[in-house]
């Protein structure tokens, strides 16, 4: 089922490059969208909430190029234990899958804090 999701994802996006609309009125920015919704997205940001029991982590972020503007909010990273060492006010680099809006990764940032 998931390979052909996937097929049918790829073949929606190519005929949405080249204009195409669906018959159901959609249209190439839709069909793009959601393409794009499948894609891993890398952010920076300032942890304003940490809740270990649950592995939510509050990120207050820079604009994630493709996916969403500046903004402050909750993430459930996965695995939890990706929560271990950081703290309120730590700055971080972070993966995001896109289509669940879940934290793959996130380490302080280069910088320090």
């Amino acid at each position: 089922m998931r390979k052909t999701r996937s097929l049918c994802l790829a073949a929606l996006t190519i005929l949405a490059s080249c204009g195409a609309v669906l018959a159901d009125g959609g249209s190439r920015r839709m069909i793009v969208a959601q393409a794009e919704a499948a894609k891993i997205f890398h952010g920076v940001g300032t942890i304003t909430g940490i809740d270990a029991a649950s592995g939510a982590l509050t990120i207050n972020h820079g604009a994630i190029p493709g996916l969403m503007e500046a903004m402050e909010m909750p993430y459930e990273a996965k695995p939890a234990k990706l929560l271990e060492g950081l703290k309120i006010g730590d700055k971080v680099d972070f993966t995001v899958d896109g289509k669940t809006l879940t934290i793959l990764e996130v380490r302080k940032h280069a910088s320090g804090q």
